[in-house]
């Protein structure tokens, strides 16, 4: 073979490599595209079930609970006789000590759902169907210094036959020092789960 040839042979046998060099860089530039557009597509749902979110954010209450986020429409509607339970409450011990107590007595009676509503955030912006909860349950809620009507956490409301068979206010309104776990001694505890199982047992029966 001439040099000359040996030249065009290297020349072509580089321009051959080089071609299909290309082409696994094109195809593997292709399929790295449509990963991209596939991962794109993709739902991703970090949206915790209500359970385990409630767990989350209350420390003392188990995975394995009985409570459903709603808003105040539903609320509402429980107000206005719906049959259901509704725990008025919002991020605090005293709500996670009583919720705690709460799912324990509903487990135990078989209640399978409690409605949870955090109702604060529409106290403040004096939403309306807050202000249409507070007004049907009117000879329940709490009256302040300014003759004001409102709800306070934690707040278990509890209506059947068209009727509130168990509003609970215990410890929306503790004064003085004592803290939850103070306040939610042996004794407070088993009297609060025997009232509950009296008012569930009810619950579940009308």
């Amino acid at each position: 073979m001439s040099t000359v040839e040996k030249k065009i042979y290297i020349k072509n046998e580089k321009l051959f490599k080089n071609k299909w060099q290309m082409i696994i860089y094109c195809i593997l530039f292709v399929a790295l595209i449509g990963a991209f557009i596939y991962l794109g597509t993709l739902d991703y749902d970090d949206t915790l079930p209500d359970n385990e979110e409630f767990a989350k954010e209350f420390s003392l209450v188990s995975e394995d609970n009985v409570f459903e986020y709603v808003n105040a429409t539903t609320a509402l509607m429980v107000a206005n006789g719906t049959k259901g339970i509704v725990l008025f409450g919002t991020t605090n011990e005293w709500v996670n000590y009583y919720a705690n107590i709460v799912n324990k007595v509903a487990k135990e009676v078989g209640i399978d759902k409690i409605y949870y509503y955090d109702f604060v955030e529409n106290r403040q912006d004096n939403n309306g169907t807050y202000e249409a909860i507070v007004e049907k349950l009117s000879d329940y809620v709490t009256y302040n210094d300014y003759g004001t009507a409102e709800i306070y956490a934690p707040t278990l409301l509890v209506v059947s036959g068209d009727e509130v068979i168990f509003f609970d206010t215990e410890t929306s309104l503790v004064s003085g020092n004592i803290t939850p776990s103070e306040y939610w001694n042996s004794f407070n505890e088993e009297s609060k789960m025997k009232e509950l199982r009296d008012v569930f047992t009810e619950y579940l029966e009308s």
